[in-house]
Formats: structure tokens, C-alpha cells, sequence
């Protein structure tokens, strides 16, 4: 094919989302006439889906510098604040850092009265809830949400009261959290969102409901997750946590050889991209969980071990086999260091449970009635 039937072709690919062939039609395109800052974008999408995450920020990089080329300093802002965006999630804060300051400096130069100003209050409410400063979380993600909805961008506008959903779990009020939670469930379900925001905030509030307790809201949201997921086969980016979130619902259920299954898929089929790298390790833990209740306790040992490389700390699964196999003191230890080391209200509330049976074991009557309380 010549180059303008690849460029046609991958914008056509582009807007059916079906992203193995948008990505290589565009990506061929490219090699003939380097394209223009707007396929540019549509290059680094389809490479964000494929979990293509250094070809998503080498696109974007050449589409911020397209837009300052051209005068469009708002886009190339929102180029710089993506760019960004994706080395935070790969914890490579400096770089992330060094991008937001740019989109900063040129948001400065323009007036800072638009849309890109929301988007740059992004990281400032992901540093304040991360350690653990929610009511300013709170704030910041509300007036981001306001300056959405003045310029009329919903993926702003839902990125943000998502996030505030977070900040209201942090602050103990679940029900205020959940409202938000079902009403961005209906605009990701609606297709009122971009996909890497749709993604975004699927997987965002699944996490968020698993922090509160809430299976019905897991249940019904992996449910809608897995629904999208199936539109769009191609797709690699939130595949994998996908299939953490279904593994984790059989494992409640009692579906165990369907949650390994599940676990396993993720943990071997869907490894390439941050999102994939994160869901690793709660894939392994997953299937340290069912080894663990079968009583394969060489099984269980390996998968929390693969978890605990991943980066997901493998207790109270771990403490719990060691309980089983006649280490009591061992898994008193570690239990006592976890619960220690975890200040989150409702992630304590999580290991407790398994505390209170590993201190029964142990003896420790006083400090099994003090987690009971």
C-alpha cells in the first residue's frame, strides 16, 4: 500500500478502536511521511491500548513538539501533561516532574484561564491523597471537576470526580463515595469518555470499591469493565486488570479453579504495559490464594514470592499459610509487622481479620480483642 492508504486506513482503524491495525497502519504511514501532530496522537493512543507505553510517549513527544512548531500551545500542554501522566504511573517521578513543570511554564505563557489548567491539577491531587492529605484531595479534584464542566470536558470532569470518590473512601464516607462511583460507572458505560480516560476510570473505581468493601460494586463494575474489554479485542492495556478483578470475584465466591484460570491468563498473557506490570503482582497473589485454601502450600509459597517481586505484598495470604503449616510465631511476626507498617484505615481493616486468628493462635487474647474492636 502506498503511504495516504495506510494514513486512511489507520484513521479509520483509529475511530472502530481497533488498535493492532490503527497502530501499524499509522506506524507505516509514518515511515513514509512523518505525520502530522493530530495522527500523531492517534499513534500514541493506539500504542497506549496495545500497552505500547514508550511508543505512546515517543509519539506524543513528536505531536507536543508538532503543536509548539504551530503555535497550538494548548495542545501541546495537553501533550506534555499525557506525557507526563504515563512515567508518574511508571514511577519515573523525575521525568514526570520535568513534563508538568514544561506544561506549567506554558500554560504560563498563554493565561492560565483553560482547560489544560484542570488537567495540571491532576498530579498536585494524586500527591495530596498519597500521603494521606484527602480533604485537600477533595478540593483540588472539585475544582478540577468545576473547570471540566466550564469548558465542557468530560474526561476532565469524570477524572476528577473519580478522585474524589477516592478522597471521600479516605475520609470514611463510603456512601457519598459510592453515589459518585455509579454515576461515573454510567458516563464510562455511555461512552462519554476518551478510551485511555475510559480505561482510566474503570479501573480507577474498581480499586477504589475494593478498598471499601463493596462487592456489589465490584461485581457490577468488573462486569461492565469485562464488557468493554470484549469490544475491543485488539485491545492489551487494561486486559490484565481486567482479569485480576474477575479472578478476585471468583476467588470470593468460591469459584477457585475459575479464579487461577483467570489469575494465570493475567499474569502470562497480558504483561506488556504499565497497567499489565501493576496487575502482575495482584495476579500472583490471587493464585497464592487459591494454592493456599487447596492446602498446595509449595504452590502457594512460589505464586506470593512471584507477588511479593511484582511489587504486592503478599500478606495476610502468607501469614495465614504459615498459620496452616504449623508456624505460629512466624506468621504472628509478620502479621505484627503488617499491621504496624499499614496506616490506611480501610487496608488495616483488611488485614485484621487475619490478625485476630493468627494472635488467638499465638496466645495473644489481648491484642486479638483489641483488633476485634
Amino acid at each position: 500500500m502506498g503511504g495516504a492508504s495506510d494514513l486512511e486506513l489507520g484513521r479509520s482503524a483509529d475511530r472502530d478502536q481497533a488498535w493492532e491495525s490503527a497502530f501499524h497502519s499509522l506506524a507505516r504511514a509514518d515511515r513514509e511521511q512523518p505525520l502530522d501532530a493530530e495522527d500523531l496522537e492517534r499513534l500514541g493512543r493506539s500504542a497506549y491500548m496495545l500497552g505500547r507505553d514508550d511508543e505512546y510517549v515517543a509519539a506524543l513527544e513528536r505531536a507536543h513538539q508538532s503543536y509548539l512548531d504551530k503555535s497550538n500551545v494548548p495542545r501541546a500542554v495537553w501533550c506534555a501533561f499525557w506525557i507526563g501522566h504515563s512515567f508518574l504511573f511508571r514511577g519515573e517521578r523525575a521525568l514526570a516532574g520535568g513534563w508538568f513543570a514544561r506544561a506549567e511554564r506554558l500554560l504560563d505563557g498563554i493565561g492560565r484561564d483553560r482547560v489544560e489548567q484542570g488537567y495540571l491539577l491532576i498530579p498536585v491531587w494524586l500527591e495530596q491523597m498519597g500521603r494521606g492529605r484527602f480533604e485537600d484531595g477533595y478540593a483540588t479534584a472539585r475544582s478540577a471537576a468545576e473547570i471540566g464542566e466550564r469548558f465542557g470536558d468530560s474526561d476532565l470532569v469524570w477524572l476528577a470526580r473519580d478522585d474524589q470518590a477516592r478522597a471521600l473512601l479516605g475520609l470514611g464516607r463510603s456512601k457519598e463515595a459510592l453515589r459518585l462511583v455509579d454515576e461515573a460507572l454510567a458516563a464510562a458505560a455511555a461512552s462519554d469518555l476518551s478510551p485511555i480516560v475510559t480505561g482510566i476510570v474503570y479501573c480507577n473505581t474498581i480499586a477504589f470499591c475494593r478498598a471499601a468493601y463493596d462487592v456489589r460494586h465490584v461485581r457490577e463494575w468488573t462486569r461492565a469493565l469485562t464488557a468493554w474489554c470484549e469490544r475491543q479485542p485488539e485491545m492489551v492495556a487494561h486486559n490484565g486488570l481486567c482479569l485480576v478483578h474477575r479472578a478476585e470475584i471468583m476467588l470470593l465466591g468460591g469459584e477457585w479453579e475459575a479464579a487461577l484460570t483467570e489469575a494465570r491468563r493475567s499474569a502470562e498473557r497480558f504483561t506488556r504495559g504499565v497497567l499489565n506490570q501493576l496487575a502482575c503482582g495482584s495476579a500472583f497473589y490471587c493464585q497464592g490464594e487459591v494454592h493456599r485454601l487447596r492446602g498446595d502450600f509449595d504452590a502457594a509459597e512460589e505464586a506470593y514470592r512471584q507477588a511479593s517481586l511484582k511489587g504486592c505484598e503478599p500478606q495476610p495470604g502468607l501469614a495465614l499459610m504459615r498459620l496452616a503449616q504449623g508456624k505460629a510465631d512466624a506468621a504472628a511476626a509478620a502479621m505484627r509487622r503488617f499491621v504496624g507498617e499499614t496506616t490506611t484505615p480501610l487496608r488495616r481493616a483488611g488485614a485484621l481479620p487475619a490478625y485476630v486468628e493468627i494472635m488467638i493462635a499465638v496466645g495473644s487474647l489481648d491484642l486479638a480483642r483489641a483488633a476485634c474492636r
